[in-house]
């Protein structure tokens, strides 16, 4: 599948942008510097840092004479509105008529200081017919700072916007007519109309700061969507799709 494998290939690109001149300096007593990331600062005890060729290093505070950091170590979780841009696919089974179909989504959501995120989401999903889904996006940060996982819920419903889904069907009226005719009664195949459905979208992820304003988001879960179609009063028919959300997320604060 050519999708999952680009978007793949992209997010390895932007998490090497974002990282990309982005580095904590230690700068000692003894006149020289150390740079990489700080994996853990202990102040008045000490600082363990890990530089670019993976060496690990642990200075003893009383060795350090300063620390530069790009983003201050302990800084709150920025509140406040922000907006957040996902793509991605909703992987099903090869066999499946669209195996991995294109889905787009804008959040809109509120940030506190707990961790927690709330708001309302608008996007498409591509699939037999093209879909307009509109969900409620709850999302609850595990740290306030570097690398942030967070759990993840959407659920709303889908509304179809275009396409039509061809059904093959039996009209109750001809095997009452003709019973004879099962168990090989002849088919209908029409058009049915698409009239949407629920959704549920429940996912883990992490999001990782390229400047003060504008972060990356990565997260894979599970995607339950049920369409619904329909051919006046007299058919009616539930597609559920079980798919494999993968999604690369850009946010604006």
């Amino acid at each position: 599948m050519k999708i999952p494998f680009l978007l793949f290939a992209l997010i390895f690109s932007l998490t090497t942008f974002a990282q990309k001149g982005k580095h904590d300096v230690v700068y000692l007593k003894n006149g020289s510097m150390v740079s990489g990331h700080i994996l853990i600062l202990d102040p008045g005890k000490y600082v363990k840092l890990k530089t670019r060729d993976n060496n690990v290093w642990v200075f003893e505070m009383n060795q350090v004479d300063s620390i530069a950091q790009p983003v201050k170590v302990g800084v709150p979780i920025k509140t406040g509105y922000y907006n957040l841009t996902e793509m991605g696919v909703l992987v099903g089974n090869s066999n499946n008529s669209k195996s991995a179909p294109f889905t787009l989504m804008n959040v809109n959501n509120c940030q506190f200081a707990n961790g927690l995120a709330a708001g309302i989401g608008v996007g498409v999903h591509f699939f037999n017919e093209t879909y307009l889904p509109v969900v409620a996006d709850v999302r609850y940060f595990l740290r306030k700072q570097g690398p942030m996982p967070f759990v993840n819920l959407q659920t709303g419903y889908s509304i179809p916007i275009g396409g039509d889904y061809s059904q093959t069907y039996y009209y109750a009226y001809d095997l009452m007519v003709r019973p004879g005719i099962w168990p090989n009664p002849n088919p209908t195949a029409q058009d049915v109309s698409a009239r949407g459905g629920f959704l549920i979208n429940p996912s883990i992820g992490f999001q990782t700061k390229i400047n003060e304003n504008l972060a990356l988001t990565f997260s894979a879960g599970y995607s339950y969507l049920r369409h619904r179609y329909g051919k006046d009063e007299t058919y009616k028919l539930d597609v559920d799709y079980n798919r494999l959300s993968l999604k690369i997320g850009l946010q604006f604060k």
